[in-house]
C-alpha cells in the first residue's frame, strides 16, 4: 500500500472524524473542526493518506508533571480496518517519535483499552512496555 504521512489540516474534518468512530467513539464533524484550535501549542495530529482517501491518524502531546516530568502522550491513534497490518500504523508512530525527539522529549506514554489487545501487541512489538494497569475514571461537572 502506498501512503504518506503529513500534519492533518482542515479538509481532514471527515477522514478524522470517521476514524475516530472506527474507534467507538462518537463525535461530530463540527467538533472535529473546533477540537484542534483549542488544543495547546505542544501537540500535533498527523494523517496518513492513500491517494486522496485517509487511512489513519495520530495525536501527539506534551504533558509535565511533578511525578515524570516532561513527556509525550499519544492521545489517539487510528488506523482504517482496510489498511491495518501494512505499515501505515507504525509510520504514523515513527513522525510523532520523530516530533517528541525533535521537542527534546525522551518519553511517549499511551493508554489502550484492556479489551485492545491487538493494539497492545502492535505497541509491544515496536518497542514500547506496558508500564502498569489502572482504573481510568471521568466525571462530568456542571457549569454554575
Amino acid at each position: 500500500m502506498n501512503f504518506r504521512i503529513r500534519p492533518a489540516g482542515p479538509d481532514d474534518v471527515e477522514t478524522l472524524r470517521t476514524l475516530v468512530a472506527a474507534m467507538g467513539y462518537e463525535v461530530s464533524s463540527q467538533e472535529v473542526h473546533t477540537r484542534p484550535q483549542a488544543l495547546p501549542e505542544a501537540h500535533a495530529v498527523y494523517v496518513a493518506e492513500s491517494g486522496s482517501e485517509g487511512t489513519g491518524w495520530i495525536h501527539v502531546l506534551i504533558s509535565h508533571s511533578l511525578i515524570v516530568g516532561p513527556r509525550a502522550e499519544i492521545a489517539g491513534l487510528a488506523v482504517a480496518p482496510y489498511a491495518q497490518g501494512r505499515g501505515v500504523g507504525s509510520a504514523l508512530l515513527s513522525a510523532i517519535e520523530k516530533w517528541t525527539a525533535q521537542r527534546g522529549v525522551r518519553t511517549i506514554y499511551l493508554r489502550s483499552g484492556a479489551e485492545r489487545k491487538e493494539a497492545h501487541d502492535f505497541y509491544l512489538s515496536r518497542g514500547y512496555e506496558a508500564v502498569k494497569t489502572q482504573l481510568a475514571m471521568t466525571k462530568r461537572l456542571g457549569f454554575i
